[in-house]
């Protein structure tokens, strides 16, 4: 066991203590000490994804903080594999035709995976997770607490019950439903995102004590340039949206705002990114508003990518979370937009972002059409004031990069597992 031993011993002169045969004391206290955690994702998502910068970033702070930290990366096999210093990369097989045995062979490979990751880690060390990302199916009897030496903790990003529910995934919510307490009451430790996440676990695990906490998601600042400030004037205003275009963001509120939109002002949204939704964003502005311009330019990065965010005004986070049955959300994408300096719309509420955030303007979560006349009078009012980038970047330094985030988990980690003795 990895323990920190104490010694101490009366401080006596020889001959008093051989004059009154002395005994000398030892007090032997024995105290947890951190170890290493290991941040384990399984996913299908590109290795550039938001998720895998964000547990890389993750990762390399905690390293910088002292704390010793390793990204486990469990993909899909592919022709080209990739390899990152700071991310041990274990390739699974593609699911084939033989769909049944196929997942049945990629089950046994995850949890035996799992169960070495959990036999290797000691007294002291973390398993880190992304919660529900494993499901009953992939824990091994390693998993469950009579039967580790190592704490687990569970990171949660949504409701995820309620996100299987928006896609229609009924089986999926099921298997939350039946098993979701099982895994995440294994669990030592519970991060929530926002405030409502936490809340909804420790509602739903009111009959365990897990320490809960809300550290919300963070950036590397430091990753990003800020953006050269473009020309604003009352004749266009170019808005844009970065990221995996899913429905709870939204955008098809704007598309059918664009459309009412009768004013003098020349809008031009520009979509970066792929996702699921997509083709349904494509149809429905051929169907309601043809001829205007809304660009999809697909997945972008490096300078193309910071000449589109020199070029836009204003940019959009999430309109829709609220179909997501949530109130509150800390996307990334809206942390880099404050890294560069572009004031945004949300349609949610953030914890690192309040209502008196002078650069993001707040809108009401339904499904209506986005009021532009409100979007052309609030960027404009931030225009007045050219040093807002500036002001954005500094903000973001102090609320929401990876360094500020770190802390936060260092000091959850070492208050409820490492704090007193044991």
């Amino acid at each position: 066991m990895n323990r920190s031993l104490i010694f101490m011993e009366r401080n006596l002169p020889l001959e008093r203590m051989a004059r009154h045969k002395c005994t000398i004391y030892l007090w032997f206290r024995f105290k947890y000490v951190p170890g290493m955690l290991k941040y384990v994702i399984i996913t299908n998502y590109d290795l550039d994804s938001g998720i895998i910068k964000k547990a890389r970033s993750q990762v390399a702070t905690l390293n910088n903080l002292g704390f010793k930290a390793e990204l486990v990366v469990v993909a899909e096999d592919s022709e080209k594999k990739e390899e990152f210093d700071d991310i041990k990369l274990v390739y699974v097989e593609k699911l084939g035709r033989k769909f049944f045995l196929s997942r049945l062979q990629r089950t046994k490979t995850i949890r035996r995976l799992i169960r070495d990751i959990i036999i290797s880690l000691k007294t002291g060390d973390i398993f880190y997770y992304r919660g529900l990302e494993i499901p009953l199916l992939y824990c091994p009897i390693t998993f469950f607490r009579p039967f580790r030496k190592c704490r687990i903790i569970s990171e949660h990003q949504s409701v995820e019950i309620n996100e299987s529910l928006l896609y229609h995934s009924y089986l999926e919510a099921f298997t939350d439903l039946l098993s979701g307490n099982i895994i995440i009451g294994q669990s030592d430790g519970i991060i929530g995102v926002t405030d409502e996440i936490t809340a909804f676990w420790t509602k739903r695990l009111f009959y365990r004590k897990i320490p809960l906490t809300t550290i919300p998601n963070g950036f590397n600042v430091q990753s990003v340039e800020v953006r050269n400030l473009p020309l604003v004037d009352n004749y266009d205003i170019h808005i844009l949206f970065v990221g995996d275009i899913s429905r709870w963001h939204g955008l098809d509120r704007l598309i059918r705002g664009i459309a009412d939109y009768r004013g003098p002002v020349h809008i031009h949204f520009h979509i970066v990114g792929d996702g699921d939704e997509l083709e349904n964003l494509i149809q429905l502005k051929k169907s309601v508003a043809p001829a205007a311009d809304i660009h999809f330019h697909g997945f972008m990065r490096g300078h193309p990518l910071d000449a589109m965010f020199d070029t836009c005004h204003i940019a959009i986070g999430s309109l829709g979370i609220h179909r997501n049955r949530m109130k509150e959300a800390a996307s990334l994408k809206v942390r880099e937009y404050c890294s560069r300096g572009i004031p945004f719309l949300l349609a949610n509420k953030d914890p690192d972002f309040s209502d008196n955030f002078e650069y993001c303007l707040h809108i009401e979560p339904t499904d209506t059409p986005v009021n532009v006349e409100e979007i052309i009078f609030f960027t404009q009012k931030v225009f007045q004031n050219t040093d807002h980038p500036k002001i954005m970047r500094k903000y973001a330094e102090e609320h929401v990069d990876w360094h500020v985030k770190g802390i936060q988990l260092k000091e959850f980690i070492h208050k409820n597992f490492f704090s007193h003795a044991r």
